[in-house]
Order: C-alpha cells, then sequence, then structure tokens
C-alpha cells in the first residue's frame, strides 16, 4: 500500500482533493467523497458521458456549501477489492457486489454489525441516502435528483429526472456527540428560529364561519386568562379556502376573506394583534409551481411561481412573520419558500416556516403506513419548523409521539423543532398533552381554545368541512357532561407549565444554540445522554427524556396515579418540584395524582437559567437579569448562548457565550464560576445581574464570598412562575457583573 496526500490530480492518481472535497476513484463510474476521515459519500453514476459533473456535486441532502478541509488517505487495490485507509477508518469494497466492510485502526470490523437500530444510527455509526437511514420505508426515491445552484441558489433550476447517480453516506463516530456533529455539518444545521419561536403558537381552525370576531377575541383571552402566547396561526378560513363563509378548492386563493376584513382590514388587525405581543402566520395549501416539480406528493393548488410570490409577499408586506406549508412529500418546494422567504425578509430576520412531517401512530385521512415519516427527506432539517401531522387524540397516540418526536423519528434523525397538534379527546388528555409540547423546541395547540374540551372525537374527519356552529354544539354538549361529572379541566396545568416555558426561555435558546452548533437535540432519549449506563441504553425507556441535560423530563400518558420513571446512575438527582433528593439508578414509582404538576428531575451537577416571568417575548430584548439555579452534589456546567434575537447575524459567528460551573471546592466549599462572555454580537450588553440559587437542603452553606470579597444572601426569589411549586431551601446572592470577565462566588 502506497501513501498520497490528498493534493490535485495529475490525471493518473486515484485519489485528489479537487477544491470542494477529497475524492478517490474506484473505477469510471464509481467516485468516493471523503469530507471527514470518518464521513464519506460513496457515489455510482449511471451518467452517460462525464460521470461526475461539478453541477451535480451538491444533491438536497447536502447542506455544506462551503469546501471540506483535505482528508489525508491512502488507496489501493487488487482482483477483488478497493481498499482506502484514512487516519481513522479502513474502507474495503468488493469488486463485484460493491459491498462494503470497514475497519478501524486496530483492524476491528466496525461496519456491517447486525446491532439494533435507534433512529438512524447504529453500533456507533450511520448509513443513508437521500430518502432514508438503512433502507427505512420511504416514498421519495433513493437516486438522487435536485442539486443546488450555486449561481441561482437554488436547489430546483438543476434536476437529474432519471435515476442516474445514486449516493450513499457512511458516518462513524463511534460516540453519539461525534456522530451529531458530522451529521450537522453535511447536512447543514437547523437554523435558529426567531425568538418569539420559542414561545407558543395557537393554531385557530375556525373553518369558514370563523371570523375576525372570534378570533381576536381569543387572542385577548389568552391575554385576561394570564396563558403566555406569542404566536397565532390562522388556519383555512382566513381566505385559502373560504369565499362567502362557503368551502373552496384548499389552497385556490391567496385574498383575505371577506370573515377577516371587517371592522378592520388584514393590516389593521395584523397591527392590532402586534400591540397585544402576538405575531399571526398563515397557512397555505398552495405552492408556487417552480422548475421541476415533480414527486411532491399531495399539494392541493399549484399557482404560478410569480403569482403566488406577489401575494405571498404581499402577506408578508402587511406584517404575517411567515406561512405553514400544510403539504408536501419531498420538501423541495419548502426549500425554495424557506429560501425565498429569507432573501425577500432580508438578514435582519429569521424566517417563521411550518412543515409537515407526516408520522403518526393514527392518520385519520388514511389508513396506510404513517408511523414513519414517510413524506420526508433527510435535508428538510435546514428548513424548520414541523409539525407531525394529523394523529388521534388518544393517550395511545400521545404515548406514540413521545418516542416519535424526541427519540426514534425526531431526535434520533436529526429534527429538533419538531410538535404536534396536541388536540386531547378529554380536558385531562388535553392538560397532559400540552405538559409535554412545553417542553420540546417548539410548544404548539390546534385546539380552538387549549384550555376548553375540544369538539367530539367522533367527529374528527368532519370538523374541517362542517359549519363551526356544529363543531360548537358537540363542543358544548361534551362540556356539559364534563361539568355534570364534575371531570377535570386543563386551564391550570397549561398556565403553570406554559409559564415556567417562558421562564427557562435562556436554557432552551441556549439548547437552540447547541443543536445548531453541534447537532445535539434540543429532546435527548436516555440513551443518548447517558450511553454508558445499562439500565436505559438500550433504549428501555423511550417515553422519558432529557430536555437538554439538566431537565428530566417524563411525560405522563395515561390516567393512572403511578408513573414508572428511570432516573440513570452515577449520580443523585432531585425532583423539580419538592426539590427531594433521589438515588439514582432506581426506577421510581412516582404518584401522578395531581394532573397540574408533569415529572421533571434534576440530575446532580445540574445548573437551570431562567428569565423574568413574561407571557410575550418582545424581539431583541436582552436578559438583563438571569437567575441560575444550581444543585450540588457533583461538578456541572451550562452553556449560556445570546445575540441579537432577530437577525441571522449568528449564521457569521456573531454571538457570545458564557460557560456557567459548579464544582466543589477544600472544606466541601461550592464554587460557582460564571465565565466571561465570549463573542460579540449587535447590541450586546455590557453587565448584567446574576441571581445565583443554591440548592442547600441542609442548610450546610454560611457564608458566600464573590471574586474573594465577602457578600450577603438576598431575599431567595421565587422561579416557579405559576406560585403552585412547593416551597423550597434555596441560598441565594444577587451580584452584577461586567461580562468582559469571568466571576467566581464561593459558598461556605
Amino acid at each position: 500500500m502506497f501513501f498520497l496526500s490528498c493534493i490535485p490530480s495529475d490525471g493518473v492518481s486515484k485519489v485528489k482533493y479537487d477544491g470542494y472535497a477529497t475524492k478517490v476513484y474506484l473505477a469510471d463510474s464509481i467516485e468516493v467523497s471523503f469530507y471527514s476521515p470518518t464521513m464519506f459519500r460513496f457515489r455510482v453514476s449511471a451518467l452517460d458521458s462525464i460521470k461526475f459533473p461539478d453541477k451535480y456535486e451538491l444533491p438536497f441532502l447536502i447542506g455544506h456549501l462551503d469546501s471540506w478541509d483535505k482528508v489525508e488517505c491512502s488507496f489501493e487495490e487488487n482482483e477483488d477489492k478497493y481498499e482506502i485507509q484514512t487516519s481513522k477508518i479502513k474502507l474495503v469494497v468488493d469488486k463485484e457486489s460493491l459491498d462494503w466492510t470497514i475497519f478501524d485502526n486496530n483492524s476491528k470490523k466496525i461496519y456491517p454489525t447486525d446491532g439494533p437500530i435507534y433512529g438512524m444510527f447504529k453500533d456507533g455509526y450511520t448509513r443513508f441516502d437521500n430518502a432514508s437511514a438503512f433502507n427505512e420505508t420511504n416514498l421519495n426515491s433513493r437516486y438522487t435528483h435536485w442539486f443546488y445552484n450555486k449561481e441561482t441558489r437554488s436547489y430546483t433550476d438543476t434536476f437529474l429526472e432519471e435515476g442516474l447517480i445514486m449516493d450513499n453516506y457512511f458516518i462513524y463516530g463511534p460516540n453519539y456527540p461525534s456522530l451529531f456533529k458530522q451529521f450537522n455539518d453535511l447536512v447543514g444545521p437547523e437554523p435558529l428560529l426567531p425568538k418569539k419561536g420559542y414561545g407558543f403558537f395557537q393554531t385557530q381552525h375556525l373553518s369558514c364561519t370563523g371570523n375576525q370576531k372570534d378570533f381576536m377575541e381569543v387572542a385577548q383571552e389568552f391575554r385576561d386568562r394570564d396563558i403566555p402566547c406569542d404566536n397565532l396561526i390562522l388556519d383555512f378560513g382566513w381566505g385559502d379556502a373560504c369565499v362567502g363563509g362557503k368551502e373552496i378548492t384548499w389552497g385556490s386563493s391567496m385574498e383575505w376573506s371577506e370573515n377577516y376584513t371587517s371592522p378592520l382590514t388584514p393590516k389593521q388587525m395584523i397591527d392590532s394583534l402586534k400591540t397585544s405581543d402576538f405575531d399571526l402566520m398563515l397557512i397555505h395549501h398552495n405552492a408556487p409551481d417552480h422548475a421541476n416539480r415533480v414527486n411532491h406528493g399531495w399539494t392541493e393548488t399549484i399557482i404560478d411561481e410569480k403569482t403566488w410570490w406577489e401575494n405571498y409577499k404581499k402577506e408578508l408586506d402587511m406584517g404575517i412573520v411567515g406561512t405553514w406549508q400544510d403539504t408536501r412529500r419531498n420538501n423541495i418546494s419548502d426549500a425554495e419558500i424557506w429560501n425565498g422567504t429569507q432573501e425577500y425578509i432580508g438578514k435582519e430576520s429569521r424566517v417563521m416556516f411550518l412543515g409537515c412531517r407526516r408520522m403518526q401512530e393514527t392518520n385519520p385521512w388514511d389508513d396506510g403506513l404513517t408511523q414513519i415519516p414517510l413524506n420526508a427527506m433527510i435535508g428538510q432539517r435546514r428548513y424548520p419548523f414541523r409539525w407531525v401531522g394529523d394523529s388521534d387524540f388518544t393517550w395511545s397516540e400521545m404515548k406514540w409521539q413521545i418516542n416519535g418526536i424526541t427519540n426514534t423519528h425526531g431526535s434520533m434523525k436529526g429534527m429538533s423543532y419538531l410538535t404536534w397538534d396536541v388536540y386531547g379527546k378529554t380536558p385531562l388528555i388535553q392538560a397532559r398533552m400540552n405538559q409535554f409540547v412545553d417542553f420540546l423546541g417548539v410548544s404548539r395547540s390546534h385546539n380552538l381554545k387549549p384550555w376548553a374540551i375540544s369538539s367530539d372525537i367522533d367527529l374528527w374527519k368532519e370538523r374541517i368541512v362542517i359549519e363551526r356552529d356544529q363543531v360548537k354544539s358537540s363542543t358544548q354538549e361534551n362540556a356539559e357532561r364534563l361539568a355534570k361529572e364534575g371531570e377535570y379541566t386543563a386551564e391550570k396545568s397549561i398556565r403553570r407549565h406554559r409559564k415556567l416555558r417562558y421562564r427557562l426561555l435562556p436554557y432552551i435558546y441556549s439548547l437552540g444554540y447547541e443543536n445548531y452548533l453541534e447537532g445535539m437535540p434540543m429532546s435527548r432519549p436516555m440513551l443518548l445522554q447517558y450511553p454508558y449506563d445499562d439500565g436505559c441504553n438500550k433504549d428501555q425507556w423511550p417515553y422519558q427524556y432529557m430536555f437538554g441535560k439538566s431537565i428530566l423530563v417524563a411525560p405522563v400518558y395515561h390516567a393512572l396515579s403511578i408513573h414508572e420513571i428511570y432516573l440513570p446512575s452515577g449520580s443523585g438527582w432531585f425532583d423539580y418540584w419538592s426539590k427531594e433528593k433521589l438515588q439514582g439508578g432506581q426506577v421510581l414509582k412516582y404518584d401522578t395524582s395531581d394532573s397540574d404538576k408533569l415529572p421533571l428531575f434534576v440530575p446532580e451537577g445540574g445548573i437551570l437559567c431562567y428569565g423574568k416571568e413574561r407571557n410575550w417575548i418582545i424581539p431583541g430584548e436582552q436578559e438583563e437579569t438571569i437567575w441560575l439555579e444550581v444543585y450540588p452534589g457533583t461538578n456541572g456546567e451550562i452553556a449560556f448562548y445570546e445575540d441579537d434575537a432577530q437577525s441571522i447575524a449568528y449564521q457569521n459567528g456573531k454571538y457570545a457565550k458564557t460557560v456557567v460551573q459548579q464544582r466543589k471546592g477544600q472544606n466541601d466549599q461550592l464554587i460557582v464560576e460564571i465565565g466571561k462572555a465570549e463573542g460579540q454580537f449587535k447590541n450586546k450588553l455590557t453587565k448584567r445581574t446574576w441571581k445565583i440559587r443554591i440548592l442547600d437542603l441542609n442548610n450546610e452553606y454560611e457564608s458566600v464570598k464573590v471574586n474573594g470579597k465577602k457578600a450577603t444572601f438576598s431575599p431567595t426569589s421565587k422561579i416557579d412562575a405559576s406560585g403552585l411549586a412547593e416551597e423550597t431551601t434555596f441560598k441565594e446572592v444577587s451580584i452584577t457583573t461586567t461580562l468582559d470577565a469571568s466571576t467566581i462566588v464561593i459558598f461556605d
């Protein structure tokens, strides 16, 4: 075997660096592109002339547009096989079958193996094509058809209709952080949402008899009921599928229905909503008829491309913040709309976009396979956010979605911004569903009023096409029946957990950054966060998950009073509500008789960061005060990210990162270090107030020093937001610091 540095080829070498990636040519029609020593693409071309034209270099799957670093590798072939060696792996290809075998540097076979598949990962690696990983069922072609055109910056105008190029990708970790980081680099990161996108989304499906008055009343109810909400979505009644109170072909109109043009004009309505700090999105059951619209699945109405954009831009100019695209199979149109929107609104704003992933336990529209994301192409992660499609409203559906969203078809397939309808069959299910979505990347409800009883489940299929008074009648009948039975209502629970979500905004926004930079999902299965714990690393607990590394979430998906929860070993855990300390490595039988309490746990070493109490998010507002809640016991840290909260400047490194650590010092001291805010962005603060809350169950800490100087404890803040959490023991110190230096706080 001879060794080659991967430099431009002289036309003889099998290995070259072509300015984008390191290429190895096994035969006239076989190219291997190395993006890192552990990540490559295996491409087979059946094109007639030039097998690998530059215009076909970047398929829709790939979002990495800049040049990769050169990868040093060697090449050897004999009568039966090709061998390529990098600094990390050796790829062996059978000449006859083109089957692969991959070894590590110790000659241990790492592919293929017989281990279980978790999402798109298996035994420390993943293999995928343009449709799915490990040949999972998908409605899209596995061949590459759409390619990125660097001149037009579009994925639609360079198209290869025939199945002539087959791409397969391989990534070796072997650990999860490395797998996710490489996947993130190759496919492209999930962009940050506008900051208000981390608030709550309320979809208003009022059907054709809905009107402006009803819509505005619901918005006002959120404020009157003291329930946080930032985003309203108007379903098809706004004009998309309704004219004169009658249903028309969905998506056939992009003009406002007369029901929403008085007493305020649409722009006046949008402006009025903004004065109450609501943003508005509209649903569109149509798409622009762009070039190469092939194999797109269901799109109700196709509109001339120029006409579609003229109308959509008119709506954006009125003040709507984005579109819900309730259609599609292969996401190419989504990419066009997302990218076109970003170009139109400019770099000072971020795109708000909702698309469909189609993954339900029960699909009310057909009897076909729906339990995997049949519509999705892997590159769709670049255009968040998504919802799972119209699904059932039962305990069973909720249980399935917990796993689907936070594990199998969401997080473990690189999708963090995934949510669902949340339309419970009973108030109790509605409460539990809302608790769950408040601890996801996106929190959203499709119920007319999320605190109210939903319409009769038997009317689901008719709900979209019948007059609203029929739905209202059914709702009233159910409400009266439930009231007589004295059943539970969801409003108090929704208020409690939504307020907590809004207090945790700095924590959640920082998870969005970690996902953007490193690819680590915001909601993480236990096997991902605790890969070395034999109690959970084989996905034994798929219905609970970590929300970041400091909050364990165990959604309740039944009406029972006991819920089993696994607390990973290696450290102790604290019940978030009671602050009771619990031993790790045990299966906890948790009392769920209090339906207003989502089981939440924080590990020893955990740190939570909170902002102020709020019912809406003000764009561009900086966090002048941050509460740090520290759970002692083991060393731990958290990274707090911030930026201008509105623009896409973060994509060019315009953000700041502050690392907060806790560790044990001498004589059982607790040391909390707040690092320097590394990085710059527009309107960055120069100083900040930190309220550091130390959980002190045994009253251990009697004094505090800040940068070596004695300080005094402050009155303890109340963080539970809703006033419902139990009283707990904290020691708190309030300090104001500059952000250009670190601060050390010692508790004795």
